[in-house]
This record gives structure tokens, C-alpha cells and sequence, in this order.
């Protein structure tokens, strides 16, 4: 990056999983740094240093979905809107199949009516980032709030543009 930066409008580290060492001349050139399920892969100590060398300015969170499913979300029983268990619940209720995702393989699968096969721990989805969210508050330690707010305001700051309407 150090050989096409700096970048001026910002450049987005995807599900970033490298070491704190490399954070800061990362930021310096402009990186944003975004981070997924993939996060709990790493050892919570690893993880928990090369997040505080990130600038709060610089953090943004995402799922990855469908891949980068938080480790919490495997055989959980808090699941969120979009998980397979309230998929089965709803075609339980109104009789619909979920529609699949074009290009999803895993969909493949649930696309029939018997959703009793749904693998719910595999299924990654949107809500996911509030697990996301979650442990991340936990290693800044911070409150889910304040990293809400800032990954939020950080996401805006990078994608918006003049003329875009977002302020």
C-alpha cells in the first residue's frame, strides 16, 4: 500500500486481521479499517492490541455475510431477524420459503419447504454486526454506544461525497 498511498479519500482494509505493528502506517496513509466475524478467529489478546492501535477515526464494522460468521453466533440461542431459526419460525407461520440470494450456495439448500435443515450455524447475515459490534465495544472497552456512533459517523465521513446529500 506504502508503494500506491497515501489516500487522500481513504482506502478500506477489509475484515482487517493484521498485527497492531502494522496499523499505524497504515492509518497514516489513509486506511480505514474494517472488521468482521473473522475477529474472533483471532487470539483475544492479538486482537485487543491491534484494535487500540487503531485511530477511532479509522474503525468501521461489518459481517462479511455471508462468510465471517462471529464464533458467538455458532449454536447460539440468541439469534437475530434473518437467522435461519426465524426463517424456519416464519415458514412455520405464513407457509412462505425464503427467497434464495442468486450466487449463494448455501441457499441452495434452504430454498426447499422443509427448513428443519436450515444450518443455523452457518448462517451469517446482517444482524450479525451487532455481534461484531459487540466484541469489539468489549476489547476497546467501550460502550457499544460510542462504538456505534463512531463506525457509523466514520462510514458516513468515507462514503459520502459532495453533492451526495449525506451530511
Amino acid at each position: 500500500m506504502q508503494s500506491v498511498g497515501p489516500f487522500p479519500h481513504g482506502a478500506i482494509l477489509h475484515s482487517f486481521m493484521g498485527s497492531a505493528e502494522m496499523v499505524p502506517s497504515l492509518a497514516k496513509l489513509g486506511a480505514y479499517f474494517s472488521f468482521s466475524g473473522f475477529l474472533f478467529s483471532m487470539k483475544q489478546q492479538k486482537a485487543k492490541k491491534m484494535l487500540k492501535m487503531v485511530p477511532a477515526e479509522r474503525i468501521l464494522l461489518e459481517t462479511d455475510s455471508p462468510d465471517g460468521l462471529p464464533e458467538s453466533s455458532m449454536g447460539s440461542s440468541q439469534q437475530g431477524p434473518g437467522d435461519a431459526s426465524s426463517m424456519k419460525e416464519n415458514h412455520r407461520l405464513t407457509g412462505e420459503a425464503p427467497t434464495p440470494i442468486v450466487g449463494d450456495s448455501l441457499n441452495q439448500n434452504r430454498a426447499s419447504d422443509d427448513m428443519s435443515t436450515s444450518p443455523t450455524e452457518t448462517f451469517n447475515h446482517p444482524a450479525n454486526v451487532y455481534k461484531v459490534l459487540e466484541y469489539v465495544a468489549h476489547l476497546l472497552e467501550m460502550s457499544e454506544e460510542e462504538l456505534a456512533e463512531t463506525s457509523y459517523n466514520n462510514a458516513v465521513r468515507l462514503f459520502s461525497y459532495p453533492g451526495s446529500g449525506i451530511p
